[in-house]
């Protein structure tokens, strides 16, 4: 940095995402195109500031972004922000820039009445993070279960001849299928568009916790089904023709074979009919069509995760969900129970 060429810090102006698919790629050596970076960021209706930078001269060389998002906080509409995508210009890392940026978005934020920050603070912020306000809530955790074990093993041990383990892995399969509680009331169907039956099925459920994204249908489209970087596939339940829950996955390859992310699993809190429905139903799908695994997200010590368990998912790494308290008397306490929260993968950027 120089006198010529000084760091200042502005919110986005329209046209910078040229150079902040750019920066992306430098900072995290993947791709994404404009359109999914306005998206993510733009496309959610906000009169919020949601976007900083540090620039050099006029180039951006730092962004600190929150999506802004429709919550229920105790009950009450308020607007929130998710920390995604900070990221830094190689030549300008540990200059102190994120301490700089975050403080003046959060500053902004907190002016035009938003009531926290929530977000997946990773290692490499460090102290920093503490000293920006975030505070630990509960780890997000990966879950696994592998469809295909056989597959899966011949290609970690290089023996081909597992692959034929065909029947070996059908009674895997019966075995966990078994410990869902399939409801034959429930009728599941595919789902193409996000209709009026997500918002009477958010009515239905929203009192069911104390801290939740506004689950709508604007919420499911926008998350969803207007990604131009991902296909979602969204299921919908009902029992007598009323909607009670829905599941939305999607399917990527990987180099040894395609799996699948169970993003969003949704049902009223005492429904447990409906998800096991819901997962059976996707299960015996992704078993059909050959892919290996199904991941998914959730908070440990949940009913959620118990229930993930005995469907014969297992543990992986986890992230520390953790927040930026804005507005004064949040219920912080309470906020440190996940029982109280609806909170899924889908809530970040990691599905």
């Amino acid at each position: 940095m120089t006198q010529a060429n000084p760091i200042r810090v502005r919110p986005y102006s329209a046209g910078d995402e040229r150079e902040l698919v750019d920066l992306f790629q430098r900072a995290f050596g993947r791709s994404i195109s404009e359109q999914h970076w306005r998206w993510k960021l733009k496309a959610p209706a906000s009169t919020v500031d949601n976007v900083w930078l540090a620039v050099a001269g006029e180039q951006p060389v730092f962004q600190y972004a929150g999506i802004p998002t429709r919550f229920l906080l105790a009950q009450i509409p308020v607007i929130t922000m998710t920390s995604v995508d900070t990221m830094t210009a190689p030549e300008f890392r540990r200059r102190g820039l994120l301490t700089r940026v975050a403080a003046s978005a959060y500053d902004a934020w907190r002016d035009a009445g938003v009531a926290f920050v929530i977000g997946l603070p990773n290692e490499q912020w460090g102290s920093r993070a503490a000293a920006l306000g975030w505070q630990p809530l509960f780890a997000l955790q990966w879950l696994v279960r592998p469809l295909h074990p056989q597959a899966i093993l011949a290609r970690k041990l290089n023996m081909p001849w597992l692959q034929r383990a065909s029947l070996a892995a059908a009674a895997w399969n019966r075995l966990w299928q078994g410990r869902l509680q399939r409801d034959p009331q429930l009728c599941t169907e595919p789902a193409s568009q996000a209709g009026q039956a997500l918002d009477q099925l958010w009515e239905q459920c929203k009192s069911d916790w104390m801290f939740s994204t506004i689950r709508d249908r604007a919420w499911v489209h926008w998350r969803f089904l207007s990604s131009p970087s991902r296909a979602y596939q969204l299921t919908l339940a009902r029992r007598a023709g009323q909607p009670t829950g829905y599941s939305v996955h999607s399917l990527s390859r990987t180099a040894g074979g395609v799996c699948a992310h169970l993003a969003e699993l949704f049902a009223a809190r005492a429904d447990s009919a409906t998800r096991d429905t819901l997962l059976y139903e996707l299960i015996g799908t992704l078993v059909a069509a050959k892919v290996e695994s199904v991941f998914t997200l959730a908070v440990p010590g949940t009913a959620h995760y118990r229930s993930l368990r005995r469907a014969g998912f297992f543990p992986q790494r986890a992230f520390s969900v953790q927040l930026v308290p804005l507005r004064a008397q949040l219920p912080l306490r309470a906020m440190l129970d996940p029982e109280r929260w609806n909170l899924s993968g889908a809530d970040f950027d990691v599905v």
